[in-house]
């Protein structure tokens, strides 16, 4: 078996795994911050950022809408936040696909924006079916200010061994 079908054979239970640890961090980071500010880890976006540069279109929006639902029908109890939003930025990391992966400046700032939109889509479907009330400072000062500096650290730390993982050889 070549490296690539080794690791699409996994890729769907790592997606779980990194699923489960991804709400954990969350949770405690928001706990550590006291509720104060809310910070979302997006390991698993990270995943399918480096994903997406080998696997196919195909597997990879597969995942994250299998994915999405579990973690909608786990951690929220609505089917549909999670089920559309990751689905569609692994979407939106094809349609990039020829700027986000040339090198380490592309892929951070292809991060950036691709976690501000998966922010931005999830408050999005909330806010269109009335499940939350958000005022745009708290939003962009308490949630997506810290959600961005923390998944800044993670994916410095996290660059060299997920492109090792998905290097195409």
């Amino acid at each position: 078996m070549i490296k690539r079908e080794k690791i699409q054979l996994f890729t769907g239970f790592f997606c779980f795994i990194v699923m489960l640890l991804d709400a954990h961090f969350t949770r405690a980071l928001t706990d550590w911050g006291q509720v104060t500010y809310i910070w979302n880890t997006h390991l698993l976006l990270l995943l399918f950022l480096f994903g997406a540069a080998t696997m196919s279109k195909r597997y990879m929006i597969t995942t994250a809408l299998i994915i999405g639902s579990i973690f909608d029908l786990y951690y929220i109890g609505v089917l549909g936040i999670y089920a559309v939003a990751l689905p569609l930025v692994v979407w939106l990391m094809y349609v990039l696909s020829e700027t986000l992966y040339q090198n380490l400046f592309t892929y951070f700032f292809g991060m950036i924006i691709l976690v501000t939109g998966f922010e931005l889509i999830t408050m999005g479907i909330q806010l269109f079916f009335d499940l939350t009330v958000v005022n745009p400072i708290f939003f962009v000062t308490r949630l997506l200010g810290p959600t961005l500096f923390v998944n800044i650290v993670l994916f410095f730390l996290l660059y060299y061994p997920l492109k090792k993982l998905f290097a195409n050889e």
